[in-house]
């Protein structure tokens, strides 16, 4: 008998069949399954080799052994067969109906996930989410997430502000997706190096699901790994590792985001898929230069330093050298000289420019950024941005306005909106959308925060059940802690304030906003004397006119910004319009243009816990 008519009798051929169909399908699940369950990627070639090392040994079994009713025995030589022998079929029925089944099966589960909808080449496909179950607190919607600070697992330990970088920008990404909440960078970033569990993130940032990753950069290649991770069980929906050369860091970043938003079954309809995906550039040498400005503003001390400034301005000039069509970092430099002329920033008078050169400056990088901006939204954002420094208020409320009915799920809008309309005096409406920021947002410290810090001027009351749950969620934070000793004499509550102030005195005892605090909290417990013996240690102006009005010493105030009432400073005099005790009236070049704008602002509000005459010791 010949060698094949051997093969034939004793059925390795049909073994060989069956053994091909089989590990094909148990191929296709296993690239399906896989990546859901979390595994490492070694689990998947694990899973090739031993198929590959198991079908010779498939062979050798078949050919050895045979299955008989009396059970396995090792196959008997053949003997010669006369010539009217039946020789067996290659394949029998039995065996061309399962392997063809098992075949059949191997493609649909191919075909079944690969055609499905928003395919992302030349990555893992993500999980079907599942109902996430009950986490320790209430979530408003599963399609919600906090992007984790990611790992800097590069060789020299130097990497940590790409990490930064690239995580803020898949939590940008995400956050244009209209859908989908997305915690802030200053709540998602507190739990830096935590030990919390997923639970326990969820639960503090009220998200649905977490991502967790690392970054590993050596030479001109990064590695960077990323986890999404259900917060009510702890179950990995979707994991994958991406390498490549640091060219392809803004394709991964978008790669990302795409799994992300698919993973979590946000809209993708192609004009908000565009808009998530566009990182502003294509180069990633400018991509890179932004990241690094932003992370040294991030780093730097408060008040900025003229260093400090002039090493952030390089970064960010040498972005749009690079790409002069960078819309984004145009933005980030019109924004920075924007802050130049904010008199209650921490970044006011960095630089020794006149107010006219810091006007000019942002002027030429926010037209830029008009101009070149990516999409629809953010072109409104910098128009309304144009319209706050050119004191142009209806116009800023218009483009706000838009913004809003573009973007009805972003709670930052709405805030922002708020202000604005504060600064107009239309105190009955900001009402209404800064507590409609509120329901958008949720809930966490710094969200609230950033709620209260302009309600408390409108709603006193309504403002304190914010403060408490923010105060709960983050008892340590400062900015938690000084916004929140404001909005506390609003409401009347000074004992509460007490323990607010001390609070934040214990943490920062020396800085001006601890003195703003203590100052604050005498005159309203009617310790003038003390009020004013604190107010001596003050050093500079960046606070100078809150505590001259906490103090009473109004005319002192008043002529403290007259110089401000110029064109070329009029912006920093207008920001001072989000309080409602400042009286525009009173500098008649602001007052003359927001009549022309037909603003009309409610009589100035007092101060509810001002120093008074008749207090211990009359504030002079």
């Amino acid at each position: 008998m010949s060698f094949f008519a051997e093969l034939k009798r004793r059925k390795v051929v049909r073994v060989a069949v069956v053994y091909a169909a089989t590990a094909f399908a148990v191929l296709q699940a296993a690239d399906i399954m896989l990546p859901r369950m979390g595994v490492p990627d070694w689990v998947m070639n694990l899973v090739v080799a031993l198929l590959v090392l198991g079908f010779p040994i498939a062979l050798v079994l078949a050919w050895a052994l045979e299955v008989t009713p009396e059970g396995i025995r090792r196959t008997e030589a053949s003997v010669v067969e006369s010539s009217n022998a039946t020789t067996p079929a290659l394949l029998g029925k039995r065996t061309v109906f399962a392997s063809a089944l098992l075949v059949v099966l191997g493609v649909g589960i191919g075909a079944g996930w690969f055609l499905r909808p928003a395919a992302f080449p030349d990555s893992t496909p993500a999980a079907e989410p599942a109902a996430a179950p009950a986490a320790t607190a209430p979530v408003e919607t599963d399609k919600s997430i906090a992007v984790l600070p990611f790992s800097d697992f590069s060789p020299g330990g130097d990497q940590g502000w790409f990490a930064d970088g690239l995580a803020e920008e898949i939590l940008n990404a995400l956050a244009r997706t209209p859908d989908l909440k997305v915690a802030s960078r200053t709540a998602s970033f507190a739990f830096r190096d935590t030990a919390q569990s997923p639970a326990e993130i969820g639960a503090a940032l009220n998200v649905a699901h977490i991502l967790e990753g690392s970054v590993r950069r050596a030479a001109d290649q990064i590695r960077v790994t990323v986890q999404l991770i259900r917060t009510g069980d702890g179950y990995h929906l979707w994991s994958e590792n991406f390498d490549g050369s640091i060219e392809d860091a803004i394709a991964i970043q978008e790669q990302i985001a795409f799994q992300i938003a698919r993973a979590l079954e946000t809209a993708m309809d192609p004009e908000a898929l565009a808009e998530m995906l566009d990182a502003g550039t294509r180069s990633v040498e400018a991509w890179e230069a932004l990241l690094k400005a932003q992370a040294l503003a991030e780093q730097a001390s408060i008040p900025l330093m003229p260093s400090d400034a002039e090493q952030i301005l390089g970064a960010a000039r040498q972005a749009i050298e690079i790409d002069p069509g960078f819309s984004r970092a145009h933005g980030y430099l019109a924004a920075f000289w924007r802050n130049q002329m904010t008199p209650v920033s921490g970044v006011y008078n960095a630089t020794d420019l006149a107010p006219a050169e810091i006007r000019a400056n942002y002027d030429r990088y926010i037209e830029i950024a008009i101009r070149e901006a990516g999409s629809e939204a953010e072109r409104l954002a910098y128009l309304a941005d144009r319209a706050w420094v050119h004191v142009r208020y209806a116009d800023r409320i218009n483009y706000l306005r838009q913004a809003v009915a573009l973007r009805p799920e972003q709670a930052d809008i709405h805030v922002e909106f708020g202000r604005a309309l504060i600064e107009a005096g239309d105190y009955q409406e900001a009402r209404e959308v800064l507590l409609r920021a509120v329901e958008l947002g949720r809930g966490t410290a710094a969200e609230l925060q950033t709620v209260y810090q302009f309600l408390h001027r409108v709603d006193p009351e309504a403002t304190l059940r914010l403060v408490e749950r923010s105060l709960a969620a983050d008892p340590g934070s400062l900015q938690v802690l000084y916004q929140g000793h404001r909005a506390m004499l609003y409401a009347a509550q000074v004992e509460r304030a007490a323990e607010l102030a001390r609070a934040f005195v214990l943490r920062d005892p020396d800085s001006e906003f601890s003195i703003v605090l203590q100052v604050r909290q005498a005159c309203a417990e009617g310790r003038n004397e003390d009020a004013a013996a604190i107010y001596t240690r003050v050093d500079g102006d960046l606070v100078r006119w809150l505590l001259l009005r906490t103090l009473g010493r109004d005319a002192e105030a008043r002529e403290f910004l007259r110089p401000l009432d110029t064109p070329d400073r009029l912006f920093s005099l207008s920001t001072y319009l989000a309080y409602t005790y400042f009286d525009p009236t009173d500098y008649p070049l602001l007052a003359d243009t927001l009549a022309r704008q037909g603003i009309e602002r409610p009589p100035p509000r007092p101060i509810p816990f001002a120093c008074k005459p008749g207090g211990k010791g009359a504030a002079q």
